[in-house]
């Protein structure tokens, strides 16, 4: 009785499927070339390829599969799969098309060239792999012999070329990981509890007859803080089925799931928790604080300095290529890439306020990409940027600059002083130990920590209640 229940009510939530949420995307126009601007820099922030789980489903033996059976991409929870790979390669045969073939032929040279390029990721294996399988997109097969790769090796891959690619230490990596240990974020999160907003949320008796039913068939407790842990194995599980089981229909292992609108009804409750985790489910202030503003500033503020301090850098080497800076790494710089994950890219398009356009529900698809473009004008020499978004697999990237907080809708460029704009009003004036550790006004002490879309430790290590995905 309590599933048809369930069945019945969830047929009036307006969850949308995923695949019915792609046909919002197919709407945004066409990118179109404007022969009177000069390409300067392109700056690009992307979420990995496809993974496998970060852990089992919840609860006593609800799992069907272990860890073990998951052998791709080096074997274990977490790891990018081949199809992950692929994504990624595809993607920078893309950028290569972009910037080095056809849109803006020879921007970037054909040959890899250190100068020119800047690849940094998160220090996670599937962020990692995605990027060096990104850059072998846009160089491979384009290399000089005995320059980019030697031809005396005999079993060197064919025309491989190695391509550096940069990480930092992942427990302070506040550019790429929006949910580093932050007690002001922990803080900011209670605030957003207590507002009449959230509440009516996680008090919607459609969303606590799920939870309940959840809960019953895991045999563990499912609430709105940890159902993404529920969602995530499901959701791998499904996609790679014909792997893990062959000729096995995902819905005959989980009946219980894959029944009515359960799977649906999750899809809702994550995305719904999602606009609390990223700031931007309750507009305006609470107790004082709008958390609209100082929660994206944590989650992706520092996101936004790089980004900024990068075109600033590229400008400033234009109009004086004699400083320090720029002879030791602007000077030749053209494209600078983030290999990232779904939150840090969800919290960057957050901040420049083309979140619900492009990503109306839930987090970014695999190996989604923002490209930052700076321009200068021919004939009065101003500086403008542009922002495209690649949507994943089957997109080639289109243009929602008109989309950014602060540029004008109607044209297809921006000023640069707009993201100066966008960096005096989220980016953290002070380093982020400081700031994590300034209460925001009118936050409870906070004694425990609160979990917020939990980022996982590297596979092999013990559990942890955050993840990164």
């Amino acid at each position: 009785m309590r599933l048809l229940v369930l069945v019945s009510l969830a047929l009036s939530v307006s969850a949308l499927p995923r695949s019915v949420r792609k046909a919002n995307w197919a709407a945004l126009p066409a990118d179109v070339k404007d022969e009177n601007l000069d390409l300067l820099f392109a700056h690009a922030i992307w979420r990995h390829g496809d993974r496998a789980p970060e852990h089992a489903i919840p609860g006593p033996d609800t799992d069907k599969f272990t860890e073990d059976d998951w052998t791709s991409g080096g074997g274990g929870y977490g790891e990018l799969t081949p199809e992950g790979m692929m994504m990624h390669f595809n993607l920078g045969r893309m950028l290569r098309k972009r910037y080095i073939t056809e849109t803006f032929p020879k921007f970037i040279s054909a040959a890899y060239n250190a100068k020119e390029i800047y690849i940094r990721s998160t220090d996670f294996n599937r962020t990692l792999i995605s990027a060096y399988a990104n850059v072998q997109g846009m160089f491979s097969g384009a290399g000089e012999p005995d320059q980019n790769y030697p031809t005396d090796v005999p079993d060197w891959p064919i025309n491989f070329v190695p391509i550096p690619v940069h990480t930092v230490e992942e427990s302070t990596d506040f550019q790429g990981r929006p949910s580093i240990p932050c007690a002001r974020q922990d803080q900011l999160h209670e605030l957003v509890k207590q507002s009449p907003d959230y509440q009516a949320y996680i008090n919607d008796p459609q969303v606590a007859q799920t939870l309940a039913y959840l809960s019953e068939h895991t045999g563990s407790d499912v609430n709105v803080d940890n159902i993404y842990e529920l969602q995530d194995p499901f959701f791998c599980e499904k996609n790679h089925i014909d792997e893990l089981e062959p000729g096995v229909n995902i819905s005959d292992i989980y009946s219980w799931y894959y029944t009515g609108d359960v799977e649906t009804m999750v899809d809702w409750i994550v995305d719904k928790r999602e606009q609390f985790t990223d700031g931007t489910g309750n507009p305006g202030g609470i107790n004082g604080v709008d958390v609209s503003i100082e929660i994206p500033k944590i989650r992706a503020g520092e996101t936004l300095k790089l980004f900024v301090g990068n075109v600033h850098g590229v400008l400033n080497c234009v109009e004086n290529n004699l400083t320090d800076s720029c002879r030791k790494f602007y000077k030749k710089l053209k494209y600078f890439a983030l290999s990232a994950h779904d939150s840090t890219l969800a919290a960057f398009l957050t901040i420049l306020g083309v979140k619900k356009y492009v990503v109306t529900e839930g987090y970014p698809n695999y190996s989604s990409a923002l490209l930052l473009e700076v321009y200068q004008d021919k004939t009065t020499s101003e500086k403008y940027f542009k922002v495209l978004y690649h949507a994943g697999v089957d997109d080639t990237g289109k243009p929602i600059t008109s989309f950014v907080r602060g540029c004008d809708i109607t044209s297809s460029t921006c000023p640069i002083a707009v993201l100066d704009d966008l960096v005096a009003k989220y980016a953290p004036d002070t380093d982020m130990a400081t700031l994590c550790a300034t209460p925001p006004n009118g936050a409870p002490p906070s004694s425990t920590t609160v979990t917020i879309k939990p980022e996982s430790k590297p596979t092999g290590a013990s559990s942890t209640s955050t993840t990164t995905k």
